[in-house]
């Protein structure tokens, strides 16, 4: 697929690499978002299959979109005493990450983008849409998203492991040793930073969707596949989907068959979002008439 590689940076100096792609053919003449911004999950980047996947088909559907790293982009990067990737993500940082790419977009005049992110990056766009109520987004897509409930975690099979290394971060925090690794199991086979296992999967639970997911006001759609049953996914986006089904903005879509990464069925993730999206235009268009 033809991309242009492309960086946008945020407002504290961070560089975030990414990669435009150009919509082929005519675009829809009634459009509830202009373009699209991609965003991935833990320890990802903006190159990876998925999200390729997703913007080659949006792009065949005469959608632009563009796939940035946000700063949580692979395991580990960045300097001594400011060391970022998955295993020293601070999630609330994600609001400048996004900021920073929407505004790129915007210099292209692209005026209403699609936040589309799956897994840790599904957190990510609902979250920065909640707290941000960015005016400039059209709709936000949540695909997969990771549950980020220390009390859930506490009545789940992981219950003893996750314990174990919530107390043990909070030792290192407590130490002056927030930096400090380590390998775990749960809630993903990973090497995790003790502040950041803390700001993540901590008993504050500043990130659980449940908390934030009826302030998003534009269009929402959740997705998730039906054999996602870990305890970090099992449920999460139809939970989140019961919090506000009433407001006839929102919409679930379980994809029979699709484990977390959509193996071998990425065509069905893209072909929903397509479909979805068009499906606001529909709407949008008959109101008009």
């Amino acid at each position: 697929m033809k991309a242009e590689l492309v960086q946008c940076k945020t407002s504290d100096g961070v560089a975030l690499d990414g990669a435009f792609f150009e919509a082929a053919g005519t675009a829809p003449k009634e459009r509830a978002v202009d373009a699209f911004l991609l965003m991935h999950g833990s320890s990802g980047n903006y190159y990876n299959k998925l999200l390729l996947s997703v913007g080659e088909g949006l792009r065949e559907a005469g959608y632009p979109s563009a796939s940035f790293n946000n700063r949580g982009h692979d395991l580990v990067w960045g300097q001594p005493g400011n060391l970022m990737g998955n295993s020293f993500d601070i999630l609330d940082f994600c609001r400048l990450d996004i900021r920073a790419c929407i505004d790129w977009l915007a210099s292209r005049g692209y005026k209403r983008v699609g936040l589309f992110g799956h897994s840790m990056g599904a957190v990510k766009v609902a979250y920065y849409q909640a707290r941000e109520k960015d005016s400039r987004v059209g709709a936000v897509v949540s695909s997969s998203p990771v549950r980020l409930s220390h009390s859930y975690f506490m009545g789940s099979e992981a219950a003893s492991e996750h314990k174990e290394n919530v107390e043990w971060a909070r030792s290192m925090v407590e130490k002056g040793q927030p930096e400090a690794l380590r390998a775990v199991n749960f809630p993903m086979p990973h090497l995790f930073g003790a502040k950041a296992y803390l700001d993540k999967h901590g008993p504050e639970e500043r990130y659980n969707l449940m908390r934030h997911v009826r302030d998003i006001k534009c269009p929402l759609l959740m997705m998730a596949g039906s054999k996602e049953d870990h305890p970090r996914l099992r449920d999460c986006a139809r939970d989140m989907y019961g919090l506000v089904n009433e407001t006839g903005r929102a919409r679930l879509i379980i994809q029979e068959g699709a484990d977390h990464g959509y193996t071998g069925m990425l065509d069905k993730l893209t072909y929903n979002v397509v479909g979805w999206v068009r499906g606001l235009e529909g709407a949008k268009a008959g109101t008009r008439r």
